[in-house]
């Protein structure tokens, strides 16, 4: 049955303030994005609809699919400092070293250092016209403190007393190294923390979804058709209104960079984000996520956890599970002339890649090219031209690697980086593959019962596996589900969509549900930004002139009159 909840009851175990009747109600799912539900209800007698405003829930039924077992948390020792305590680069912590002790009958010249105090001071100013001597310590001193302690291993961050911190490893002779909730990894002495006690991850058994609720966006109600027209989004994207506070991650998994991510929820979150990529063979996380929300930190295209691991995102209501890409196949085949007449089979090469330039920056901030300068794809031969993009790789030779763990690129680790970034382009993105893309309207195919081998449809999930086959061309072509239409009432699916690339969006500003203004510089690449403008401009003129009937023409007119009344030189009286 497909059920509504009043704001704030969130008892979705029970029936709900309704049970609806809905003409209509279709739920769209897409990979790595998009999950909604859109409804048409009748104004009935029974004032159902009055149920159906913004923010109250609505509870429907989807494909049912089991989600494997995953852990929340990471497997750590957590510390706490004792006392006040440096986070260093190195363990080498410096030497006290004594000047010649201070005298208030001495004179000083600029330059000069002395000890008082057990500190360490440099006389920066001294007016010999001045009867005024004043002690070092003092704020209004000539003096400046050099510090207690000098020549050492630099120091990260400056730890408070009590300050909670991940146990990494054992450096030996008195050493450990540690993180910061915040990411930031370095020396610390054993002597200044003690050990407070073992986080272990939660193990999520699993689980075998056939609901899922979708929170009330928009409820228009037309009085002249008798009906209420609903748009809702799945309750997840409650995590759109969660921001992140500031996670530095520094080649993390991604079971802890999920936990760090939520270490730093400036409000609390309902639901909880597992996984089962524990290890660090499944890859590392590398970045910073600050002031962005928890959506944003999963699904962005280009920062995101999911599109960094090539992972799908499966959702159980609040629940959010980052899972590990599986190629799974449950014996579905679309061949020509069987089961995909009047579908709609395009392919594209107008995105094809074949060599990557990544491009960093060396030492004096000038570009920074690989000594083999591009990276090939293994199936460029397939291809007659050869077709380059150019990468750009943030990192610089000899500066901080961007998450202040004190962590600076060397040539050899930055050229890896680069390498790794090109490759990836390959083997995540398929930007060497011809796209292709079969989109599949059911109303367009007709009534099921002349085509039995659709049934075998109920059975297809998001992120599954595909063999489409065109014999007249010789081509047999695996791809994955990357969108689905599902109609809740009567609990088909109607329609599709097929792709053999990532479902990321392709480092396009549209390639995920962009939610609480998240769209920002950091998605658009150095020409990106006046193609998108273009782009937008297009578009918005086309669907202008086809809304319009042509009235585009007489705005235009309209605003040319404009610029020559207020903006073009006017002729004088002469």
């Amino acid at each position: 049955m497909i059920c509504v909840y009043d704001r704030g009851n969130l008892n979705i175990t029970r029936m709900g303030d309704a049970v609806l009747n809905p003409m209509e109600c279709s739920i769209r799912m897409v990979a790595g994005g998009e999950y909604s539900l859109s409804m048409v209800h009748p104004i009935d007698r029974e004032r159902k609809w009055e149920h159906l405003v913004p923010e109250a829930l609505i509870r429907a039924p989807i494909p049912e699919e089991t989600i494997e077992t995953t852990w929340t948390g990471m497997d750590v020792d957590l510390y706490r400092t004792t006392t006040k305590a440096a986070l260093r680069t190195g363990p080498h912590e410096p030497e006290t070293i004594n000047y010649s002790a201070w005298s208030s009958s001495a004179t000083y010249s600029p330059g000069s250092k002395v000890t008082s105090a057990n500190r360490n001071w440099k006389c920066t100013y001294w007016d010999a016209d001045s009867d005024i001597r004043l002690f070092p310590p003092q704020n209004s001193s000539w003096w400046v403190e050099i510090a207690r302690k000098t020549s050492g291993d630099p120091v990260i961050a400056n730890l408070k007393s009590g300050t909670d911190l991940y146990y990494v490893r054992d450096a030996g002779s008195g050493w450990l190294i540690m993180s910061t909730p915040y990411g930031m990894e370095g020396y610390i002495k054993s002597s200044q923390v003690s050990f407070i006690r073992h986080v272990s991850p939660e193990e999520n058994q699993p689980r075998h979804i056939t609901d899922q609720v979708f929170r009330i966006r928009t409820s228009t109600v037309d009085t002249q058709a008798g009906t209420v027209t609903v748009s809702a989004e799945h309750v997840s994207y409650d995590l759109s209104g969660v921001l992140v506070k500031e996670a530095k991650i520094h080649q993390r998994t991604a079971a802890m960079a999920l936990y760090m991510i939520e270490d730093a929820y400036m409000i609390d979150y309902r639901g909880s984000v597992a996984t089962n990529l524990t290890d660090s063979s499944d890859g590392t996380y590398t970045g910073e996520i600050k002031g962005k929300n928890g959506m944003y930190a999963l699904l962005d295209p280009d920062k995101g956890i999911v599109a960094s691991f090539g992972a799908m995102l499966r959702r159980d209501n609040w629940d959010l599970f980052v899972m590990r890409k599986t190629d799974t196949d449950r014996g579905f085949r679309l061949r020509y002339g069987k089961n995909i007449l009047g579908v709609n089979w395009s392919q594209k090469s107008e995105n094809l890649i074949t060599r990557v330039v990544p491009v960093a920056k060396n030492e004096a901030g000038d570009d920074y090219y690989l000594p083999e300068i591009y990276i090939a794809s293994s199936i460029e031969n397939n291809y007659p031209v050869k077709r380059m993009e150019r990468l750009k790789v943030a990192g610089q030779i000899g500066k901080d690697d961007g998450t202040e763990t004190g962590t600076e690129w060397t040539e050899a680790a930055l050229q890896d980086e680069m390498r790794a970034k090109a490759r990836a382009r390959f083997s995540v993105d398929k930007a060497d593959q011809i796209q292709h893309e079969i989109t599949i309207d059911f109303a367009m195919i007709g009534d099921t019962a002349e085509h039995p081998e659709l049934k075998e449809l109920e059975n297809v999930l998001l992120y599954d596996k595909v063999i489409a086959i065109d014999e007249r061309v010789g081509m047999s072509v695996s791809m994955d589900v990357v969108e689905m239409e599902w109609d809740a009432i009567r609990k088909t699916v109607t329609g599709l969509k097929l792709s053999n690339v990532n479902w990321y969006g392709g480092r396009s500003v549209s390639g995920f549900n962009v939610q609480n203004n998240s769209l920002t510089g950091d998605k658009l690449t150095d020409d990106a930004g006046d193609g998108f403008i273009a782009s937008a401009v297009d578009e918005a003129t086309k669907a202008a002139e086809e809304y319009t009937n042509g009235r585009v023409n007489n705005l235009n007119n309209s605003l040319r009159r404009w610029v020559q009344e207020n903006y073009e030189p006017k002729a004088t009286e002469e």
